[in-house]
């Protein structure tokens, strides 16, 4: 059931949080729905998360359970390990960003505005990453907690 939990819990916690943002952040709160979609810009993202948000949750959970519950089973097995995966998840997010940064990108508008798209595509993902492990080390605390006081020369 603990295992069910973190698979369903940090996605979901992820998106509300940055529903919550959108909704409350006065740069993106007057982004609707299809309106802004196919604009090539950062309110056009934004309009696509809020319409395919289902699919891209359905997407999430299969990503949590296929991907990351192994890595975090790792950490918790091992917590050395993330100094390899933390980073190494910092430059996926870099290369997919850039990878969609570029697909949307108008070359008329010049590398400056390719490389604001690059780095709020990467600011979007890392938040996502940040609160699903914040979420995952928060539901297997005690379990980090004894594996320290266990072996101290674990991390």
């Amino acid at each position: 059931m603990k295992r069910f939990f973190k698979v369903i819990l940090p996605p979901l916690i992820a998106f509300w949080a940055f529903a919550i943002f959108l909704k409350f952040s006065p740069v993106f709160h007057h982004v609707n729905g299809s309106d802004e979609m196919g604009t090539d810009s950062v309110y056009g993202l934004i309009s696509f998360y809020k319409v395919f948000a289902p699919g891209q949750i359905l997407i999430a959970l299969l990503t949590q359970w296929l991907i990351v519950m192994p890595l975090w089973d790792r950490i918790v097995a091992k917590p050395k390990s993330a100094i390899i995966i933390f980073p190494s998840i910092v430059i996926i997010c870099l290369a997919f960003a850039f990878g969609i940064a570029y697909v949307i990108w108008d070359t008329a508008t010049g590398i400056k505005h390719l490389v604001q798209i690059c780095l709020f595509m990467t600011g979007v993902q890392l938040f996502y990453w940040i609160i699903n492990f914040l979420v995952l080390f928060l539901i297997d605390w005690k379990v980090l907690k004894k594996a320290d006081a266990a072996n101290p020369t674990n991390l």
